[in-house]
């Protein structure tokens, strides 16, 4: 900023604080290793590991959504030793509890949803174990676009704890995984391996790997660092992604919103910065723009709470 035309001959001296560290900051550096996965199946594989390593869950399974067909589709999972089992072989049809935690998330009244006295299982060769009963959690993986798979977590056979903070961190996890899944799923010209994913359009990928590292950026901030003009830039990403440049950039910022409120409380500008809203007016235009009304009307409207069951 051009200080001196400002402020005149005297202006401040701006000084450089690095952002103090917080819970988050494990997170987002999980999903860095993410993304340098070449390989899409190893980034469902990682994922299930590190929500284990960094998150502390105690068992995981990720599956993928095929919403035309109706079926969750297998990839990862964890045994009952807490070992990364292969899962690929396993799939079921879309239920009405996993059609329920959807609503619920697209609708902002859980971004995850807890279900009790739930069968324990374990994923064999050729069959579905049952265990036990307990506690399993299911958190959605979403992206603007739409629904595109599911994460699971329960505690065994030891019963470990159910933490919300956990579960929340989760979910930030699996906003941040639906990015990164956005730019591998294919496009109705590109029918991936198995009709599932395969890499997409080169602007695109640059172009959500840059947002999901920082969703502050805005378009002029990606086509320079992409060297496109912006006009080609949103051109292009409107072609591959069915929606436009700007659209996408605030839903994916209301998604993490969502998100960072439910953990960090009733301070609603700390976390639309955070989501990577560039001041509080921004914010709150595009908060009724999409949702029609004021984040604390439709906070309230929801229920607003940590740890949303």
């Amino acid at each position: 900023m051009d200080w001196a035309v400002i402020l005149g001959s005297n202006p401040p001296r701006p000084s450089i604080r690095p952002s103090p560290k917080d819970e988050f900051d494990s997170i987002l550096s999980a999903f860095g290793e993410l993304l340098v996965q070449d390989d899409v199946d190893q980034v469902f594989r990682r994922a299930v590991e590190l929500a284990r390593e960094v998150i502390g869950l105690w068992r995981v399974a990720l599956f993928l959504l095929d919403e035309q067909r109706g079926l969750m589709l297998g990839t990862w999972g964890t045994d009952l030793e807490r070992r990364t089992v292969d899962e690929h072989h396993v799939m079921y049809e879309l239920g009405p509890s996993d059609r329920a935690a959807f609503e619920r998330a697209e609708q902002g009244a859980g971004h995850f949803t807890v279900i009790d006295n739930c069968p324990i299982v374990v994923q064999e060769a050729k069959e579905t174990r049952v265990v036990g009963t307990g506690w399993v959690v299911c958190t959605p993986i979403r992206s603007a676009r739409g629904r595109l798979g599911m994460l699971f977590n329960d505690g065994g056979l030891e019963a470990a704890p159910m933490r919300p903070e956990a579960q929340a961190r989760l979910a930030l996890l699996a906003s941040l995984l639906g990015v990164l899944i956005d730019y591998k799923k294919p496009g109705p010209s590109r029918p991936g391996q198995n009709g599932l994913l395969t890499p997409a359009h080169p602007v695109v990928v640059g172009t959500l790997r840059l947002l999901a590292k920082d969703p502050s950026l805005g378009g002029k901030e990606l086509a320079s660092a992409l060297s496109l003009s912006l006009s080609r830039l949103a051109r292009v990403f409107k072609t591959e992604m069915g929606l436009s440049l700007v659209e996408y950039r605030n839903r994916l910022r209301l998604e993490r919103f969502d998100v960072l409120v439910d953990e960090r409380g009733d301070n609603l500008l700390d976390a639309a910065l955070a989501a990577g809203f560039g001041s509080a007016a921004q914010f709150h235009r595009v908060f009724r723009a999409l949702r029609g009304q004021s984040p604390r009307a439709y906070l309230k409207e929801r229920g607003h709470g940590r740890g949303s069951r």
